[in-house]
């Protein structure tokens, strides 16, 4: 599998749903759209530090600015570039709940598209209830460029 492609198309998905939230009005669902999109951003983070075996803690459901947004995106990317190398080493690690599971990191790394696709699709019935029309953010329409 091609991981850099596929996180540079999260990264495109993810830009695109920012730039329809920020053509929301002020309130609940653009708040709850925020949200959503720091959640994905968040564990990204998560998941890369169980990667990596940092033990930096990170809060799975913050609340970060577009700002801080737009610049965890790119982060996020080039350090799961980074982590596509290790596509076939298995992990061990602990959830949440303290509980121990193996997993191969390329498993984990098609997680994260999907988990990401999860939530961008979340993100768009907001938009959809607020009266906007979402973007397209599936992975063909990335490829047609």
């Amino acid at each position: 599998m091609e991981f850099e492609k596929l996180f540079e198309y999260d990264r495109w998905a993810n830009k695109k749903i920012l730039l329809a939230i920020q053509e929301l009005d002020e309130g609940e669902r653009r708040e709850e759209a925020i949200g959503l999109l720091s959640h994905i951003l968040a564990a990204q983070k998560v998941w890369m530090n169980r990667i990596t075996g940092e033990n930096t803690a990170v809060d799975i459901w913050p609340e970060f600015s577009e700002t801080e947004i737009t610049q965890i995106m790119q982060e996020n990317t080039e350090k799961l570039k980074g982590i596509g190398a290790q596509s076939d080493k298995t992990i061990t690690y602990q959830n949440s709940k303290g509980k121990e599971f193996n997993n191969a990191v390329g498993d984990i790394l098609t997680h994260l598209v999907i988990h990401g696709q999860h939530h961008r699709a979340q993100i768009a019935k907001l938009i959809r209830e607020a009266g906007q029309t979402p973007p397209g953010t599936d992975y063909i329409f990335f490829l047609r460029g």
